[in-house]
């Protein structure tokens, strides 16, 4: 029979090294979304990492005064990897001009389409952040109008 320590010390390395953690530097970082000058609220911000940047990206939410936080794994860990991306900007507005909020299933809203205009609202935004190890503040701007809810070329949400 083995000693009680060797049977132990496996779980104790673990515990250790975080079982289950990515292993993923994180910067904190807190951040406020704009359009023309004035606050979003209700968006969704992607971090989408560009090469050579790890992880898979942070999401965020954005409060009445335009201000978000990130999280940047399937454990919720907040803050971000240093390094590159592209920021994709979405806020969904409903057919009856209400907005959706950020966490709701898109199944419950089947008619919404995005406010944020093309291409800030996609993959290609040319929105970008350079986020350095020390985390800090990032703004960021849209710099046209949302879509107006009442135009009659609208588009879904893909």
């Amino acid at each position: 029979m083995r000693p009680r320590c060797f049977q132990v010390a496996p779980f104790i390395v673990l515990v250790a090294l975080g079982c289950g953690g990515d292993g993923i530097e994180r910067a904190p970082i807190t951040g406020v979304v704009t359009v023309e000058g004035l606050p979003l609220p209700g968006a969704l911000i992607q971090f989408l990492p560009q090469p050579g940047t790890p992880g898979e990206g942070a999401l965020g939410s954005s409060d009445p005064d335009g201000k978000f936080e990130v999280i940047s794994s399937r454990d919720s860990d907040y803050g971000i990897p240093p390094g590159e991306y592209k920021i994709r900007v979405s806020r969904l507005q409903d057919s009856n001009g209400t907005f959706v909020p950020a966490d709701a299933p898109q199944a419950d809203f089947p008619d919404a389409m995005e406010s944020v205009p093309v291409p800030y609202s996609t993959i290609n935004s040319p929105l970008t952040a350079v986020i350095s190890s020390d985390g800090g503040e990032v703004k960021v701007e849209i710099p046209v109008a949302l879509v107006d809810p009442n135009a009659k070329t609208k588009k879904k949400r893909r």
